[in-house]
């Protein structure tokens, strides 16, 4: 919880709303309740990733049966200098090891995520509905 004002800003930035499943501007209320919620999760992981000592962006798991869904956000700082695929990557081959089954749902359009997807070696499988925007792209290993 410590970290949850910083969170709340990159949540809020204008192109992570603009990537994210729910692109809502929210309250800072909503955000630190969403925020516990999420901690006493046990299938809900997140962790802030560091580079050179400089927070660089969040990566977030959550268990859904057999498959853990990744998802991420680089903070504006950082963005376009390659840190987004060494930090998604980097913490599935340090921290998760080899899970057998990855899922990311990616904005369609997210030119940098779709990156990061590939290099993981996910696919696409399929598209949903945006609820405000472009379809979401569902990327999953390949099994």
């Amino acid at each position: 919880m410590g970290d949850s004002a910083q969170l709340f800003i990159w949540r809020n930035d204008p192109v992570t709303r603009e990537n994210s499943r729910n692109g809502k501007l929210l309250e800072f209320t909503e955000h630190t309740q969403w925020l516990e919620t999420a901690l006493q999760n046990s299938d809900r992981q997140i962790y802030i990733a560091e580079f050179e000592n400089e927070q660089i962006g969040v990566v977030r798991t959550d268990r859904i049966g057999d498959v853990l869904e990744l998802s991420w956000t680089v903070v504006p700082e950082c963005r376009g200098k390659g840190l987004g695929k060494k930090m998604v990557v980097g913490f599935v081959m340090e921290v998760l090891g080899s899970p057998s089954k990855l899922r990311a749902s990616i904005r369609k359009g997210n030119i940098a995520s779709e990156k990061i997807a590939l290099a993981l070696g996910l696919r696409s499988v399929r598209e949903e509905s945006g609820a405000d925007g472009p379809p979401m792209v569902v990327w999953e290993t390949r099994i």
